[in-house]
């Protein structure tokens, strides 16, 4: 048999999500794990369940002096004090484990609730319940090898074999991610399925058991199982034939929220250069090291190749060249001899900055009008002259402005955002420069966000938070997302970048909101107790004083829309005294606000809030009033739109685009 025509259970569900995924294993002579960073959970709950299998002719004392007809209950607690106890001695054998509490109860809590899927299933059996686990489990782990078509071979080991008092049987797989992704995992159940039946000459269900950690089940009929098999999975396996013989024949999936955190998308970038956007554009997910074709670890989250810079603007250059000469043309025909020190080529705007080597520069003031209404009635250019420390700057708006790609601003500002966590991207200025910002700095730890509909706020937000996790692992940042109108973080390939480093589930209403900001604010005490013990002052000195495994990451709360939280008099003081608190002193804790609005009044961003919001990001609003609610100054109504942005982030006002992801 060639290897082309052998294939692995797992090859054929990389293939199901992404060709280039099953092709790109083939090259490297590997197959892919998803999700990343689950292998570790999922391998302990396989190898208790496995030998919880190979021991049910043989259980525990106490399980075999169950009587037949045993109550559900008493079964329930003696398979969980089985599995429990398979847990502990799994622990004393891998050290790793321990060191992560968190799992180790998602570990505990999903063999619970399968011993609790078990009794019910054992209580449908007549007899002694030991006789009765072992018809019902016939087996764990089985490997399994069968050929599909002639010359086309796939090979695997099902999770599990259960069996009705009737003898029919299920085979089992297990999940114990919350990828939620049905569709593969029905795939993969109903394939199990066919293989066993061409192996073994029997039909077995299809089941797909998965722990969330609740236990949900979902069961394949045997018609639907062979209808996926033939119309779905046999005719991609012959494609996969071809794959395999020419790796970079496969096309690209036609899922595109898995490139944001596929742990190939280097080596795919270096196999298929042709631009991806989903994976040359991607909110990096959290700087999981990705692996290349020989194994090695790469510097980043993404290949060079995907963060390459910016290539020149060429296209801007020649135009914003053809308005200076229309400047120069109107200000002639004025009767004013004007110089142009510089020609600045923005994404959304040109910055021509005029002078007058001799005569006074009111004159050219005064002409500013008339040049302005000259190009806008006879060559549709916007235009306004702006005063900066004595120097005059015509302001043009680009007529066809250029898309801002977060990724090259990722790749200019690398070093200086991978130096620690906290650091973000919040666009690119005019000049080219990237404009960066710091929750660690004490003039910003906090941030108020404002912006109009349609300003480009739900943009500016995935890019602000994908910018923060992308050089910096889950043990460095984490986050909690609240989106009361489920409309700026529902995104799956943005929630695919970002899903390891969330605290929870996004957080839509403001019943759920309230309790999570004053945990923080708890989180915030119970900080100040370890740094008064350890004898420092924030949590920068802290972590320096411990090994790695010991440091406390930055807790970044991100709301959209909060006036959602304020709206209600039962719940506005709640949510004003929390963040009066965090705002005040979390800083040194590590813990940071980023609180976004589109209804930027006095209602909405009181003095007590405001106050306490150091670094302020002004989008496009309705009116001069709203703009000096977020910057103290008016400007933020004149700005375009569709990210056009001003920012305070301690350092005086400046003007930037913000990036898109993809």
């Amino acid at each position: 048999m060639s290897l082309a025509g052998a294939f692995s259970v797992t090859e054929v569900r990389n293939a199901l999500r992404c060709p280039r995924i099953f092709a790109l294993g083939r090259l490297g002579r590997t197959a892919v794990a998803f999700p990343v960073g689950s292998s570790l959970l999922g391998s302990a709950f396989h190898r208790i369940v496995e030998r919880f299998a190979g021991a049910v002719g043989a259980p525990p004392a106490a399980f075999a002096e169950l009587q037949a007809r045993a109550p559900i209950d008493a079964l329930d607690a003696e398979l969980r004090a089985w599995l429990l106890d398979l847990l502990a001695d799994d622990l004393e054998s891998d050290a790793a484990l321990t060191s992560m509490p968190g799992e180790v109860d998602d570990l505990a809590e999903a063999l619970r609730q399968l011993a609790t899927h078990l009794a019910a299933r054992l209580h449908r059996f007549d007899g002694n319940p030991s006789e009765g686990l072992s018809r019902l489990v016939r087996g764990g782990e089985v490997p399994i090898e069968a050929e599909l078509q002639p010359g086309l071979v796939v090979s695997g080991r099902l999770d599990a074999l259960y069996a009705d008092p009737d003898d029919a049987l299920d085979v089992v797989e297990y999940k114990l991610t919350d990828e939620a992704n049905d569709a593969l995992d029905r795939a993969q159940a109903a394939l199990y399925a066919r293989m066993l039946r061409v192996a073994r000459g029997v039909d077995a269900r299809p089941v797909v058991l998965r722990f969330m950690p609740m236990l949900r089940e979902t069961t394949v009929s045997l018609a639907e199982s062979r209808d996926l098999v033939d119309r779905q999975l046999v005719p991609l396996v012959r494609k996969m034939a071809a794959w395999a013989a020419e790796p970079r024949t496969a096309p690209v999936t036609e899922r595109r929220d898995l490139c944001a955190a596929c742990p190939l998308s280097a080596a795919c970038a270096e196999a298929y250069p042709e631009r991806v956007p989903p994976r040359d554009d991607p909110p990096a997910g959290g700087a999981r090291p990705r692996p290349s074709l020989d194994g090695a670890a790469l510097g980043g989250p993404a290949s060079a190749r995907a963060l390459e810079p910016s290539p020149t603007d060429e296209v801007g250059r020649r135009d914003a060249e053809r308005v200076r000469d229309l400047i120069q043309a109107e200000l002639r025909r004025a009767g004013i001899q004007a110089v142009f020190p510089s020609v600045t080529v923005g994404p959304t705007l040109y910055e021509i900055e005029v002078t007058r080597p001799r005569g006074r520069v009111r004159d050219l003031d005064r002409a500013a009008d008339d040049v302005k209404h000259h190009l806008a009635s006879q060559h549709h250019v916007a235009a306004e002259l702006e005063e900066r420390a004595g120097r005059r700057i015509f302001v043009v708006r680009r007529a066809d402005p250029r898309t801002v790609h977060l990724a090259p601003l990722l790749a200019e500002a690398r070093e200086w955002l991978a130096a620690r966590p906290g650091r973000f991207v919040v666009g690119q200025r005019p000049t080219g420069e990237v404009l960066v910002g710091d929750l660690a700095d004490a003039s910003t730890p906090h941030l108020l966000v404002g912006g109009q509909s349609g300003s480009g706020k739900s943009f500016l937000l995935r890019s602000l938070v994908a910018s923060l996790v992308h050089y910096h692992p889950p043990a460095g940042i984490r986050f909690v997302l609240v989106d009361p109108k489920r409309v700026t973080f529902q995104i799956p390939s943005f929630q695919a970048a970002v899903g390891a480093h969330l605290d929870g589930p996004i957080v839509f209403d403001v019943d759920s909101a309230l309790p999570v900001l004053e945990r923080l604010v708890e989180v915030m005490e119970e900080r100040y107790s370890l740094f008064e013990a350890a004898k420092v002052n924030d949590v920068g000195e802290y972590n320096e004083s411990r090994p790695e495994t010991d440091r406390l990451e930055r807790r970044v709360v991100v709301v959209d829309e909060f006036q959602d939280l304020t709206a209600d008099k039962a719940t506005q003081q709640r949510f004003t005294t929390t963040i009066r608190r965090l705002g005040a002193k979390a800083r040194g804790a590590g813990v940071h606000l980023v609180l976004a609005t589109q209804r930027p009044d006095r209602e909405t961003v009181p003095g007590i809030i405001k106050t306490n919001l150091g670094g302020k990001i002004a989008l496009r609003v309705a009116s001069a009033v709203n703009s000096r609610i977020i910057l103290d100054q008016p400007g933020a109504e004149k700005l375009v739109g569709k990210g056009d942005l001003l920012a305070d982030l301690g350092h005086g006002l400046v003007r930037a685009q913000a990036p898109v992801l993809g």
